[in-house]
């Protein structure tokens, strides 16, 4: 027995509407039978919309959306709408512009929503990202905070604020800006609850970094841009409950192949079990072709290979600079030794 599309049942309705964001659903699919668009519009099937984005190109949403349906949104800065408060379900929200815009709308959102639980900042650069932490402190449901602010290279700048503690757990900040670890250190008290860090470093040097704690902190994900290894270890003191390590980017080859530079590390953080490495450095071609600093690394279960594909020819000519690749996944277990991570089979 054939079903014709206006036969199909509201649950069957629900089961295909969720395959779709909202921008398809609102001006793809609305009025493609009375029944689809009940589960659509009807607050009793409490249907959610999901992946709503409000543009430039947004001119004007069909009137029988409801907004309080909305649980995830994106608005850009310019757009033609200005009814953000009337989105009472939110859980998850991306804006992209101007801080001060943004602060704005954040104080709209902190009047009529107590769901939020992720939020997601584009910017142009954190000059003001102190500010940004004050205007966020009011969303007590907060769980996740992303920053991106690539296009300017900008300091951040001292905020006149007092910051109070949030709840949220998982921070990830990524930035073309230099950023020392003291600028996360007038942020504290927002940053206090934190387990999970994603974090871009670049030109971090002992002297920026200070004595304050993050006590919670479990996972820490790091993006460097010619960082010393001195300062990573000196950072992992600051995370008494670091379990898991994750180091990414380009560096300096001082310190990073030397076999005892990452037992310190290891001795720095008593709690740190895991350690996954994939890092680019530039040396010499013969610098590194040395079975005995081949060896060592091998024996932290770290493989440092030359990037180049034409290796075997550039071994017979002159010591030249070229990249190599570091990279490996350390797992300890018990007492002070790193011992080799076996892969599943």
């Amino acid at each position: 027995m054939r079903t014709t599309i206006d036969r199909l049942y509201p649950d069957i309705w629900l089961q295909v509407f969720e395959y779709f964001n909202a921008q398809e659903l609102c001006f793809s699919l609305i009025h493609i039978t009375k029944q689809a668009d009940d589960v659509l519009f009807n607050i009793n099937h409490r249907f959610c919309l999901r992946g709503l984005v409000l543009d430039t190109h947004v001119q004007i949403l069909p009137e029988q959306l409801l907004l309080r349906q909305v649980i995830s949104l994106e608005v850009h800065q310019n757009n033609h709408l200005d009814n953000i408060q009337q989105c009472l379900e939110l859980r998850s929200l991306k804006l992209i512009g101007h801080p001060e815009w943004i602060i704005s709308i954040l104080g709209k959102i902190s009047q009529a929503n107590s769901k939020l639980e992720q939020l997601t900042l584009v910017i142009p650069g954190i000059g003001l990202l102190h500010n940004l932490f004050a205007s966020i402190a009011s969303l007590l449901s907060l769980r996740r905070l992303e920053i991106y602010g690539d296009q300017l290279e900008e300091r951040i700048k001292n905020g006149t604020s007092f910051l109070t503690q949030t709840k949220i757990e998982q921070f990830i900040l990524h930035s073309c800006s230099p950023m020392s670890w003291n600028d996360l250190s007038s942020m504290l008290p927002g940053l206090f609850n934190i387990r999970f860090l994603d974090i871009t470093l670049i030109h971090l040097s002992k002297n920026s970094l200070c004595s304050f704690v993050f006590p919670k902190l479990r996972s820490v994900s790091l993006i460097l841009l010619e960082v010393p290894f001195d300062c990573i270890i000196q950072l992992a003191t600051t995370m008494p409950s670091l379990v898991k390590l994750k180091i990414n980017g380009l560096v300096d080859a001082e310190g990073f192949v030397v076999n005892n530079k990452w037992l310190n590390l290891l001795e720095s953080c008593s709690s740190l079990i895991k350690v996954t490495v994939s890092l680019s450095l530039e040396q010499g071609t013969n610098c590194y072709y040395n079975e005995l600093i081949q060896t060592a690394l091998h024996g932290l279960n770290l493989n440092l290979r030359y990037i180049d594909d034409d290796y075997e020819y550039d071994l017979d000519r002159d010591n030249q600079f070229r990249w190599w690749n570091l990279s490996g996944v350390m797992i300890k277990k018990g007492g002070h030794m790193f011992e080799k991570y076996q892969t599943p089979s």
